[in-house]
C-alpha cells in the first residue's frame, strides 16, 4: 500500500514537472513575440513617409498573424496580448486617441480573420505547397482580411480622407501579406521539414543568390533618383535572381528573395533614393505597393506551381521506386505494356527466369522465349484481348534461362488512368510446371479409375449382357441345324437354306454389335475428343442395356433433340456418364410398382452453345442435403455401392467444359443433368482460357 502511494506521488509529482515546463516554454515564447513583434512596430514608424507618415508596409500584424497559424488556438489570447501591448501602454500614456483604439481594432479582426481562413481553407504551413492553398492564401489573408479591417482603420484619419486612408491601410496589409508573411511561413515550415538534408551546393547556391540580390538591390534602390518622374528599367534587374530563387528553392526562396527586395526598396525610398522618389510622399508609396504587388504575385505563382509540379514529381518517383522494390521483390514474374502493345518492364524475377537483359525483353522481344507451337496462340490471345480491353489469361510454353522450355501461367489487366483513359496493360506470370504434371498424374488416375469403374459397371451388368448375347448366339445354332437339315434332304431345300444364312447374318451382327458396345467401354486409352453423334452414344447405351432393363422391368423413353446431336467430347466417357445415370436411374425405382418404372432420357439446347442431357426417373427423389453430396467420393444411398459413379461422371463432365447436377422433379423422383459443348465449342479444358 505504502509502495504504491508512493508511485502515485511520483507520478503526480511528474505531471506537475511536465505542466510547469510546458507553461515555462510558453511564457518565453510569448515574451519573444512580443519583443519582435515591439521591434517590428518601431521599423514601421521608421519606414514612414514624411509628411503624411504613411507606412508601404506595416509588419507587426504579418507576424503575429504567422505565429497565430503555427500556434494552438487556445494560446492565440496570450500572443495577441504580448504582441499589442507596448502599443496599448502607449495609446495609455497618450491618453488613448481614438486613431490609435481603431488601428488596434482594426489589427485584431484583421489577424483573426486571416489566422481562422488560412488553418482552414490554405492549409495552415502548407499554404505555398499547391496552387488550390495558394489561392485561398491569397483571397483570405491578402484580399479579405484587409479589405474588411481597412474600412474600420480608415475612420482613424478625417472623414473627407476616408478612401485614401482606406487605400493606405489596405495596400500596407496586402504588402505584409505578401512579402512578410509568406517568409515567415515557409521559413518555419523548411525548419521543419528540410533543414537537416540541406547540402553543401546547396548552401552555396542560396548564397550566391541572396549576395547577387542585395547587390543588385542596392544598386537600383540605394543610388540618387536617375530623375524627376521617371522609373527606370534598373528596376527589373533584380527578377532573374528572383526568378532563379522562384525555379530552384521554391516558395521559400522566392519569398525570402521578394523580402530582401521589399526592405531595400522600401529604406532607399524612405532615405530619398532609388526610383520611387522623384514625386510627392503619397504616389511615391503607391508606386512602390504597386511595384512590389506586381512582381511578387505571378513569382509567388510561379514557385508555388514548380514545387507541385516537383512534390507530384518526387511522389510519383518514389511510387515508381516502391513499384520496382515491390515488382522485383515478388515471387511472380511481373510485365508492363504500353498502349502500342510492347512490353516497356521486366521486372527482375522475369529476368531472372529468362536470364535476358532488360534491352533484349522489350518491345516484342519476349516473344523470342516462347515455344514455337504456343507463339501463334499467344500472340492472338493478346491482340484480341488488347484490342477489346478485357483481362486475359493464357498458358503457354517459356523458355527458361538454361534452355529448358516451362509451362507458365500469364495473367493480363487492362490499366486505366484517373481520366479513364487507355494506359496498356499490367500483367504476372508464374511457373506451373509442376501443377501441369501434377494435373497430368491426376488425370491419369482418374481415367484409370473411370476405367476400373467402367469394368466393375461390365460386371455388374454380367448377367444381362449374357443374355443379351445369348439371344443371338442361340438364333445362330437353331438356324444352322435347321440348315443341315434342309442340306440332307433329297433333294435339298435351297431356298430356305438361303433364307436361313441370311437371319445368321443378321443374328451374327447383332452379337458383333453387342461385342463392340462391351469392346468400347471396356477399352482403355488417352482421352480423346471429336466430334460425335450425341443421339447415337446414348442409343448404344440404351441398347447394350437393354436385358438390364427388361431384368427390373423398366421402360426407357427417349426424347432427342436432333438439333443437338453433334457434340465434342470424348465417345467412351460419354458412354460411361449415360450409362452410370441410367443404372442409378434404375436403382433409384427398385421400389416402385412395376407399371410406373419408366425412366426418361432427354436432350435439348442450351442457350445455343451446349447440349442438356437429362435422365430422370419416377423413384422417391432425394433429400435436400443429397442434391450435391451424391457427387461426392464414396458417398453412395445404395446397399452395396462403392460413391465413386457419380464422382467420377462429374470429373468427366467437367473435364468436358460442362457442369452436372441433381434436381427433384415436380411431381416425384428425380433428374440428374449435364451439360456437352456443341460442335464448334472448345469441350476440353485447353492450356488456354
Amino acid at each position: 500500500m505504502h509502495e504504491a502511494t508512493m508511485n502515485l506521488s511520483d507520478e503526480a509529482g511528474e505531471g506537475i514537472t511536465q505542466r510547469g515546463g510546458r507553461a515555462i516554454r510558453l511564457a518565453l515564447n510569448v515574451l519573444l513575440v512580443g519583443f519582435i513583434c515591439h521591434f517590428s512596430t518601431e521599423v514601421g514608424f521608421a519606414l514612414k513617409f514624411p509628411p503624411h507618415h504613411i507606412s508601404p508596409l506595416w509588419p507587426t500584424g504579418a507576424i503575429l498573424f504567422s505565429v497565430l497559424v503555427v500556434t494552438p488556438i487556445r494560446h492565440w489570447w496570450a500572443y495577441t496580448l504580448a504582441a499589442y501591448v507596448t502599443s496599448v501602454i502607449n495609446d495609455a500614456r497618450a491618453g488613448f486617441p481614438i486613431s490609435a483604439i481603431l488601428f488596434i481594432v482594426a489589427g485584431v479582426i484583421e489577424i483573426l480573420i486571416a489566422a481562422v481562413g488560412v488553418r482552414r481553407f490554405a492549409g495552415g504551413l502548407r499554404a505555398f505547397d499547391n496552387l488550390r492553398s495558394l489561392v485561398a492564401y491569397i483571397i483570405v489573408a491578402v484580399v479579405l482580411a484587409p479589405f474588411i479591417s481597412a474600412f474600420v482603420a480608415a475612420f482613424a484619419g478625417t472623414l473627407e480622407n476616408y478612401w485614401f486612408y482606406w487605400r493606405v491601410w489596405f495596400l500596407s496589409e496586402v504588402l505584409a501579406y505578401l512579402m512578410l508573411a509568406p517568409a515567415i511561413l515557409t521559413w518555419i515550415a523548411s525548419a521543419r521539414t528540410t533543414l537537416k538534408n540541406v547540402s553543401l551546393a546547396r548552401c552555396i547556391e542560396a548564397c550566391l543568390i541572396g549576395g547577387g540580390l542585395v547587390a543588385i538591390s542596392l544598386r537600383v534602390f540605394s543610388w540618387p533618383a536617375a530623375g524627376e518622374g521617371s522609373v527606370p528599367a534598373l528596376v527589373y534587374l533584380p527578377l532573374p535572381f528572383l526568378l532563379w530563387a522562384a525555379v530552384r528553392f521554391g516558395p521559400t526562396g522566392v519569398n525570402t528573395s521578394l523580402l530582401i527586395v521589399a526592405f531595400l526598396s522600401i529604406s532607399g525610398a524612405v532615405q530619398g533614393r532609388g526610383p520611387f522618389t522623384a514625386t510627392n510622399a503619397a504616389d511615391n508609396v503607391l508606386s512602390l505597393q504597386l511595384f512590389l504587388i506586381t512582381i511578387s504575385i505571378p513569382l509567388i505563382f510561379l514557385a508555388t506551381l514548380i514545387e507541385e509540379r516537383r512534390d507530384k514529381t518526387n511522389v510519383l518517383s518514389e511510387s515508381e521506386s516502391r513499384f520496382r522494390t515491390m515488382a522485383d521483390t515478388a515471387p511472380v514474374m511481373i510485365w508492363m505494356s504500353g498502349t502500342d502493345k510492347l512490353c516497356t518492364f521486366f521486372n527482375k524475377g522475369w529476368l531472372d527466369f529468362t536470364g535476358r537483359p532488360l534491352e533484349q525483353e522489350h518491345g516484342n522481344g519476349w516473344t523470342k522465349g516462347v515455344h514455337r507451337e504456343d507463339l501463334d496462340r499467344c500472340l492472338e490471345v493478346y491482340a484480341n484481348s488488347f484490342n477489346a480491353r478485357q483481362e486475359f489469361t493464357m498458358e503457354y510454353r517459356l523458355r527458361r534461362y538454361d534452355g529448358e522450355f516451362r509451362w507458365v501461367l500469364n495473367n493480363g489487366v487492362p490499366r486505366f488512368g484517373p481520366d479513364g483513359g487507355f494506359l496498356g496493360y499490367i500483367g504476372s506470370a508464374i511457373d506451373i510446371t509442376q501443377r501441369k504434371e501434377t494435373e497430368s498424374e491426376l488425370r491419369q488416375k482418374r481415367d484409370e479409375l473411370a476405367h476400373i469403374t467402367r469394368i466393375s459397371t461390365m460386371g455388374e451388368l454380367a448377367a444381362s449382357l449374357a443374355h443379351e448375347l445369348n439371344q443371338p448366339l442361340t438364333a445362330i445354332l437353331s438356324n444352322a441345324q435347321a440348315a443341315q437339315r434342309f442340306l440332307a434332304a433329297n433333294p435339298a431345300n435351297l431356298e430356305e437354306v438361303r433364307e436361313i444364312l441370311n437371319d445368321i447374318v443378321q443374328d451374327n451382327s447383332r452379337a458383333g454389335e453387342v461385342i463392340r458396345r462391351i469392346r468400347t467401354l471396356a477399352k482403355k486409352e488417352e482421352i480423346e475428343f471429336a466430334l460425335l453423334d450425341l443421339v447415337r452414344v446414348i442409343r448404344d447405351v440404351v441398347m447394350l442395356i437393354h436385358s438390364d432393363a427388361i431384368l427390373h422391368n423398366v421402360s426407357i423413353l427417349l426424347q432427342m433433340d436432333t438439333a443437338a446431336s453433334r457434340v465434342q467430347g470424348d465417345e467412351v466417357q460419354l458412354q460411361q456418364v449415360v450409362l452410370n445415370l441410367l443404372l442409378n436411374a434404375f436403382q433409384a425405382m427398385k421400389d416402385c410398382p412395376v407399371n410406373e418404372r419408366q425412366v426418361t432420357v432427354r436432350t435439348e439446347l442450351d442457350d445455343g452453345h451446349k447440349v442438356i442431357v437429362a435422365v430422370s426417373d419416377r423413384g422417391e427423389g432425394l433429400k435436400d442435403d443429397q442434391l450435391d453430396k451424391i457427387f461426392q467420393p464414396f458417398y453412395t444411398t445404395k446397399e452395396n455401392g462403392l460413391g465413386l459413379g457419380l464422382a467420377i461422371s462429374r470429373s468427366i463432365v467437367e473435364a468436358h467444359g460442362g457442369r452436372l447436377w441433381a434436381q427433384n422433379n415436380p411431381d416425384r423422383g428425380a433428374t440428374i443433368c449435364f451439360t456437352v459443348p456443341l460442335e464448334g465449342e472448345t469441350g476440353k479444358k485447353g492450356i488456354m482460357e
